[in-house]
């Protein structure tokens, strides 16, 4: 049975995914950039501009209306007072404006539109439930009836003999889109913009453009929403799916715990119970074997270790989440984690009998050259990896990085080669252009990012090769025989096909089951070592506690280091001794001291007592010393003693080193090593099921569960967007793929996951919700008025505006600590151990978000800038003078700074702008800061009277993405950073917006890694909350640097 608070939850998400926004403007400007663009209305009918593009294929966007109509119509429909200042601003920062459209519809060349690949938008028509009070009405059922029964009924109309779509027919079009949509755009709105796909007569221009949009779309991505039905939504349909889903029997239980009406009882890690907690997770017995092979000497935090291990307690059903603040080794947590998954299943292959032990009795039902394909054994599935985030950069550089050299143990670049001629291919492999060697090499296949189509062909060129030479452009696969192999093994660089013949013979899968054996023992004596070591921790505390209650003098056990505690048992045992001798020599004779016992019996137990003591005392000293030896032998850390808090602590888990460490990393590449084996040997073809599926997924039928676990073998990690998750994984079933890592959790709004979610065992959330909250383009109100339409009371627990996938996991996970700025509620496991910022970014972030909590990890002093000096807050006053947010007097300073730094630099730049970002909270300083930046007159004038070329129109044009607001800056790092603030007198609500809470400041401000510039009023904004402490620690710091 479904849980009604669940249902509902789900209802509110779905209803708010009709009023997402497709965002003509952009779609528009891409269009500009490669075809002519036009607006079509009444009078252009008449003008000869839809005559002239009689002969090209176009594609028209219908009526076109203002993106800010539905909060217009929202207004109307409430009688509340108007929303407060701070709502006001945040809903102009965040919600979209511009134009939006209807429908989406495609002309032949000779004026047929195709009324069967029509598009709808489903804004329009939820704007007209809206009006019409008949919210109940928005569903996917119904919104799909209505629009499948127009597309029938302009097809009908259409006919075959339909004369030419002239201005009747288009302008009929337009009026049966209203009455359908039940809403009626503004008076005087346009028909359509019309976009030519081709220009008339002109096949070299038509070429041009293919090959120009063929690029943009590599590298753009936009491709996710291909086989969307609608135009604005990317969850709809996984929406209404998991509502299936869980009132059928075995629903997706990571996501009932997800959407839970009430918090799991928290054991709060800050407390006593807590610490208990933590050492007792730490201890060796819980610690996991695999290591993502960095050098043995970098060891896991204490807060990273801690939730590694419960990652590896956690149960099919179950959530944990993790908050990492910036800087504090989200990744490395994630690459251990992953390392783990893999020893674990090469765990499973060492056990095989033989390598057809791996394979199911059932076959798929393709075949492949007119041979059964077998899926896996079961006991090899659900170890599959898929991490996701709405960040496509995030999840993309995740998995490029990964298969990376860089920062690989240098002893293990021979042995660790995991098809690695097949991953140089795939580094340098682009979905258009030719084929270009990586900047860093790459030592194995253990990741792939796929998601948008472009990537999906990308990952698919490690199974062929569509250029006969590396630097020829990719076109269609070609024959074998087409194919110079030569010049592409001299690049290192080879098709799976390639690789596997060059290999002559692949490495038996029982020698590299032996080999994985070897290493695993090797590593559980190393293992075992520590387990003994823990064990003799333990008695020792104990016996020194006994001890404690004999010898009060005796220090307590944690209080200092084992040398001195050794040393101070000594000597307290040599005192005892010495007050025994003194005693000794006032009993009778030793012949005769028996007699002492009778006629001097208290005297005779005292000095008893003593040489019992000497004897306890010398034997914890040495059992101390010898502890001390055997752990510094170990070479591993372990508990002081002390607050579980300290920095001592914190730096490195317990039971952790790096011998302990080395041999892990040899485990891991073993691991590696038999997974190749058993992928080589043991159904070596299914490679071309695997290559067909992912040109086509929706071709696979039923077998597409079983491909992806196949997949994942060969591949142990595939990341994805959130809103490629649909495409991506259509035919995988509740709870089907083994592991769900959600990155960036704190920015994805918590509907985003739930598509993932369903379909995964395991689910592991990483973010901070004291970065950016999602980036949600509603208006507040029209948010409240669906939030209390489904969810009533229950509302804000769901709220897209105020919640993320990560605070939803804090309250489904048992385990965390009090939220630094609310008390009442709590996050999950924190990470605490800072590496990104120097002073002092480190310092304010700290204090204004996380409540002291982190601790720094850099070591140094913080560097001052030999141009720019130290970071600082630098005063502008602010006067816009035209009601703008955007300062020029702001903006000036800015630019003076970057033509100085690009000055010092003129000799190296090669006339490139200076490696920083400029960060504002607000769009309208950034669109002013980019035409003042980005205007190569402008650098002219700045650098007039010097022998410095300016900088190219490319490049400026390059340093436009280095220029944004705070939310498009997420998860992004640089040395340097300008974050400059705007706003004057008469913008009150915008600074008090952007100032509620820490977030914005936080962002920008651990965006910096050594040098921060802020460039505001301070008198307007010094003393708003968390902007007066940066303020304060700015001036601290400059004035102790700038002498």
């Amino acid at each position: 049975m479904v849980d009604p608070v669940d249902q509902a939850a789900l209802d509110y998400w779905h209803g708010v995914e009709f009023f997402n926004i497709y965002d003509l403007d952009e779609q528009l400007e891409k269009a500009r950039k490669h075809r002519p663009v036009h607006l079509l209305g009444p009078e252009q009918m008449i003008d000869g501009t839809w005559d002239s593009a009689s002969v090209a294929p176009r594609l028209l966007y219908l009526l076109p209306f203002p993106a800010t109509e539905a909060t217009r119509i929202v207004a109307a429909q409430l009688s509340e007072p108007e929303a407060s200042s701070i709502v006001n601003a945040r809903d102009s920062e965040l919600c979209a404006d511009g134009f939006t459209c209807f429908a989406k519809l495609k002309l032949s060349a000779n004026g047929r539109p195709n009324f069967d690949a029509i598009s709808f938008s489903a804004l329009p028509w939820a704007m007209g439930q809206l009006q019409a009070g008949s919210l109940d009405r928005l569903s996917m059922r119904q919104f799909e009836q209505e629009t499948t029964a127009l597309r029938f009924e302009l097809i009908q109309e259409c006919g075959a003999s339909t004369p030419e779509f002239d201005a009747a027919a288009l302008s009929a079009l337009v009026e049966r889109l209203v009455q359908w949509a039940g809403y009626r755009p503004p008076a005087g709105s346009a028909w359509a913009w019309m976009e030519l796909l081709q220009e008339p007569d002109t096949a070299a221009a038509s070429a041009a453009v293919s090959e120009a949009a063929a690029i943009e779309g590599d590298a753009s991505g936009e491709d996710a929403a291909e086989d969307l039905p609608i135009l604005n939504s990317f969850f709809v349909h996984d929406l209404n799916q998991a509502k299936g889903m869980l009132g059928q029997p075995g629903p997706p239980r990571a996501l009932q715990a997800y959407l839970a009406g009430i918090d799991v009882p928290k054991l709060d890690l800050d407390s006593a119970q807590g610490h208990s907690q933590i050492l007792q997770t730490l201890r060796p017995t819980s610690s996991i074997a695999g290591r993502w092979p960095s050098l043995p000497d970098q060891c896991q935090s204490l807060m990273q270790q801690f939730a590694l291990n419960k990652m590896k307690a956690l149960e099919p059903g179950q959530i944990l989440a993790i908050n990492g603040p910036p800087g504090t080794g989200k990744t490395t947590l994630l690459r251990d984690l992953i390392a783990h998954l893999v020893v674990e299943r090469a765990g499973v292959l060492a056990g095989l009998a033989d390598v057809r032990q791996g394979l199911s009795s059932e076959t798929l039902e393709m075949q492949v050259f007119g041979k059964p394909m077998y899926k896996l054994a079961p006991a090899l599935i659900g170890y599959e990896i898929v991490v996701a985030s709405t960040n496509n950069g995030a999840v993309e550089n995740l998995s490029l990085e990964l298969p990376q050299c860089s920062g690989i143990d240098p002893a293990l670049l021979d042995s660790l080669r995991y098809f690695q001629p097949v991953a140089t291919k795939y580094a340098g492999s682009h979905a258009s252009k030719p084929w270009t060697a990586a900047h860093l090499p790459v030592w194995g296949l253990v990741s792939a990012a796929l998601g948008k189509k472009a990537n999906c062909t990308r990952f698919n060129d490690i199974f062929g090769y569509r250029a006969a030479t590396p630097d020829k452009p990719p076109e269609k696969y070609l024959a074998d025989a087409k194919v110079d192999h030569a010049a592409w093994d001299n690049a290192n660089a080879q098709t799976y096909w390639r690789y596997r013949k060059q290999l002559n013979a692949p490495m038996p899968f029982k020698t590299a089951q032996e080999k994985f054996i070897d290493a695993r023992a090797a590593y559980n004596k190393e293992h075992a070592v520590l387990v003994c070591l823990e064990a003799s921790l333990t008695q020792l505390h104990a016996d020194w506690e006994r001890a404690g209650f004999l010898c009060e003098a005796l220090p307590a056990f944690d209080s200092l280091p084992l040398a001195e505690l050794a040393a101070a048992a000594g000597a307290l045992a040599q005192r005892s001794q010495e007050d025994a001798y003194g005693l000794e020599r006032r009993l009778l004779p030793k012949c005769l001291r028996w007699l002492s016992q009778i006629f001097d019996a208290k005297r005779y137990q005292q000095w008893c007592t003593y040489c019992d003591l000497a004897s306890a005392l010398r034997r914890l000293a040495q059992d101390t010393e010898t502890f001390a030896q055997q752990c510094a032998a170990a070479d591993v850390a372990i508990w002081d003693g002390g607050s579980l808090d300290s920095h001592a602590n914190q730096v490195i888990a317990f039971w952790q080193g790096p011998r302990l460490n080395q041999s892990r990393n040899a485990l891991f590449a073993a691991a590696m090593a038999l997974h190749e084996a058993f992928f080589l040997n043991a159904q070596p073809n299914i490679c071309s099921a695997i290559n067909d599926f992912l040109s086509r997924p929706s071709a696979s039928g039923n077998d597409a569960t079983a491909l992806w676990q196949w997949l994942f073998m060969l591949t142990p990690v595939v990341s994805t967007t959130f809103a490629s998750v649909r495409r991506q994984f259509a035919g995988v079933g509740s709870e089907e793929l083994g592991w769900l890592i959600v990155d960036e959790a704190g920015q994805a709004p918590p509907q985003a996951a739930v598509g993932a979610m369903m379909r995964a065992q395991r689910v592991v959330v990483v973010g901070d919700p004291l970065q950016i909250p999602p980036v949600v383009p509603h208006g507040t109100r029209l948010l409240q008025l669906l939030g209390n339409h489904w969810l009533g009371q229950q509302y804000a627990r769901y709220a897209v505006d105020k919640n993320s996938v990560q605070t939803l996991a804090d309250r489904a996970y048992a385990f965390g600590v009090r939220h630094p700025a609310s008390p009442d509620s709590f996050i999950g496991v924190p990470l605490v151990m800072h590496r990104r910022c120097d002073a002092p970014m480190f310092g304010i972030a700290n204090q204004i978000a996380y409540a002291n909590r982190m601790k720094h990890a850099k070591n140094g002093i913080a560097t001052l800038h030999p141009t720019l000096g130290p970071s600082s807050w630098w005063h502008v006053d602010a006067i816009s003078g035209n009601g703008s947010k955007f300062v020029p007097a702001q903006a000036r300073r800015l630019f003076a700074a970057l033509v100085d730094l690009y000055v010092s630099q003129a000799s190296t730049c090669d006339r490139r702008l200076p490696d920083v970002f400029v960060i504002t909270p607000f769009r309208e300083v950034r669109s002013g800061l980019c035409t003042l930046l980005c205007t190569r007159a402008n650098w002219e004038q700045a650098l007039a009277g010097r022998s410095i070329p300016v900088p190219t129109k490319a490049n400026l044009e390059k340093f436009r993405s280095n220029i944004g607001t705070v939310h498009t800056f997420q998860g992004k790092e640089c040395d340097i950073v300008f974050f400059v603030l705007g706003c004057d007198s008469s913008h009150s609500g915008a600074i008090n917006w952007a100032s509620v809470e820490p977030n914005i400041l936080n962002v920008a401000v651990t965006r910096a890694k050594k040098h921060l510039y802020v460039i505001g009023d301070r008198n307007l904004w010094g003393g708003k909350p968390y902007f007066d402490t940066a303020l304060a620690m700015l001036n601290e710091f400059h004035a102790r640097h700038a002498a």
